[in-house]
């Protein structure tokens, strides 16, 4: 409507008119995958199998050092809680780069073609 009154006043005919007209964007052609479906009820469940045992490794791991209680004694030698957790995070750290890594390489593999191999491996280790 502004446009119109513009239009107008500039070319000092009342009757000037802009016409409009909606057209459809192009774009390029849909792809139809079927295997999309299964992926996005399958690929969470394999993500949690394959996070499954490295945490479970890890929460052994720990029980079985507050048992022997292989911290205290670090302790009584002088180290304090700092060193001790961030060992703990940098070694699960590792291994959940290692995880990611693997389950990254696999579904790349034909089956996350039309996607940023970065963003989908930053998504799986942010995830881990």
């Amino acid at each position: 409507m502004v446009a119109i009154q513009i239009l107008a006043d500039k070319t000092d005919n009342f009757n000037a008119f802009i016409s409009f007209m909606i057209q459809a964007l192009p774009t390029d052609a849909t792809i139809l995958d079927p295997f999309a479906p299964a992926l996005a009820v399958l690929m969470p469940l394999f993500l949690l199998l394959a996070y499954i045992p490295p945490v479970y490794n890890m929460t052994f791991k720990i029980v079985r050092e507050k048992e022997s209680r292989i911290k205290e004694t670090m302790r009584i030698m002088g180290m304090t809680d700092l060193p001790y957790w961030m060992s703990w995070f940098v070694f699960y750290t590792l291994v959940n780069t290692i995880v990611t890594t693997l389950s990254w390489g696999i579904l790349c593999v034909n089956v996350i073609t039309y996607s940023k191999p970065f963003y989908i491996w930053i998504f799986f280790w942010l995830y881990g």
